[in-house]
């Protein structure tokens, strides 16, 4: 546990019901990432590269988005300001859609959640990584157990991204896999959204 944080008994939790979908931009040629889509990170006995990594290396995360443009943000928009991309990097990747086949529970570090949490959304958009790690193992080890955490992105807080803790893998399906690049009309809305322009 973190050194002063008092949990509540019961937490704030947003229901993800059976058959939502969710998204993830991931590149399917990671010498690490077999699994694809549903890659939960990080690799074994590597330390925790994400913001809601396991710092002790006790469970393994995968990151979603709940739209495609909030998955492009976290994605490609990470080090603003960003005004140009290459066309070759945005080619190497998949845009993969993903099923809940059950019900989920996701802490909501977002909204009210903050407060009935003793938390703030600094959590989910501090560059620091350290204290919403060791969130995460708190929320993970909580006896109200959860599928993972619900939070605003950090590149584009109008949209909701989705930590999915392992012990809910199989709680996901890919349901369809696709370059990012075989929809020009949905590459050019992105483009567009954000302001970013693309080279070859």
């Amino acid at each position: 546990m973190i050194s002063g944080l008092h949990l509540p008994r019961r937490l704030p939790l947003s229901r993800l019901r059976a058959g939502a979908r969710l998204l993830r931009i991931h590149s399917p040629r990671h010498p690490h990432r077999s699994s694809g889509a549903l890659w939960f990170g990080p690799v074994p006995g590597q330390p925790p590269v994400h913001r809601f990594d396991d710092p002790t290396g006790g469970f393994r995360v995968c990151y979603l988005g709940t739209s495609i443009e909030v998955c492009f943000a976290e994605t490609f928009l990470r080090n603003p300001p960003v005004r140009i991309l290459a066309l070759e990097d945005l080619a190497l990747r998949s845009a993969t859609t993903v099923e809940a086949v059950r019900e989920l529970r996701l802490v909501a570090l977002h909204g009210p959640g903050l407060a009935r949490l003793g938390a703030t959304a600094e959590l989910a958009s501090s560059a620091a990584y350290a204290v919403s790690q060791a969130w995460s193992r708190a929320l993970w080890n909580h006896a109200d157990t959860s599928d993972g955490i619900q939070y605003r992105s950090r590149h584009d807080d109008s949209a909701l991204c989705v930590a999915i803790y392992d012990r809910a893998k199989d709680a996901l399906a890919v349901m369809e896999d696709r370059r990012l690049t075989d929809d020009p009309q949905v590459l050019a809305r992105l483009l567009r959204r954000y302001d970013v322009g693309l080279t070859r």
